[in-house]
């Protein structure tokens, strides 16, 4: 799996233990203090028959503005999430979280929580190396320019929608530069 980290931290897997007051397994505290979480460019996970895609790790502090603890602490996930024993750690496109399970009986499972199904939940790993090990990434690779989208859009028939268009895909263009992807190794 491949994954562009956010900003380091150190020791940030004992600071989430300490922030939200949870005992994490150690390969996913080893995980936090590498990577901090970060965005992950077109990964699926497989688990059982299916698969779905994971967008971004949680991070703590500085992220991507969108992924961190703080944001889902602020938002509530985390209260709601403790209380059926689980920790939230990644998301999908969809917004449903990847969460740690807490409770004794099958701690360190990983599990695919529903926000739109009434708590519904599935199993997606028995541990966070399996999880990894399951999950594969595209690399971003060639980035079209400003140029090749024009180019593009007027052959597809849209030349009045450039204007339009060009301020998305200038933060595009900046977003996917930016970043760096890495393999991740535990």
């Amino acid at each position: 799996m491949l994954i562009s980290k956010f900003n380091s931290i150190d020791n940030v897997g004992e600071q989430v233990e300490k922030k939200f007051n949870v005992k994490l397994p150690l390969s996913y505290i080893k995980f936090l203090d590498k990577y901090n979480g970060g965005t992950t460019y077109r990964t699926k996970v497989k688990f059982g028959r299916k698969k779905d895609d994971i967008t971004s790790f949680y991070g703590l502090g500085e992220t991507d503005g969108t992924h961190s603890f703080e944001k889902l602490e602020h938002y509530g996930v985390i209260e709601t999430l403790s209380e059926k024993k689980l920790f939230p750690i990644a998301t999908n496109s969809g917004g449903d979280y990847y969460s740690i399970s807490l409770d004794e009986n099958n701690y360190g499972e990983i599990y695919l929580y529903y926000h739109d199904l009434l708590g519904k939940k599935t199993k997606v790993a028995t541990d966070f190396i399996e999880f990894i090990n399951n999950s594969t990434s595209e690399e971003i690779g060639h980035i079209k320019t400003m140029e090749e989208r024009e180019k593009s859009t007027i052959e597809n028939g849209y030349g009045d929608e450039v204007e339009m268009l060009r301020p998305i895909w200038k933060e595009e263009i900046e977003y996917f530069s930016n970043l760096v992807q890495e393999e991740v190794i535990l």
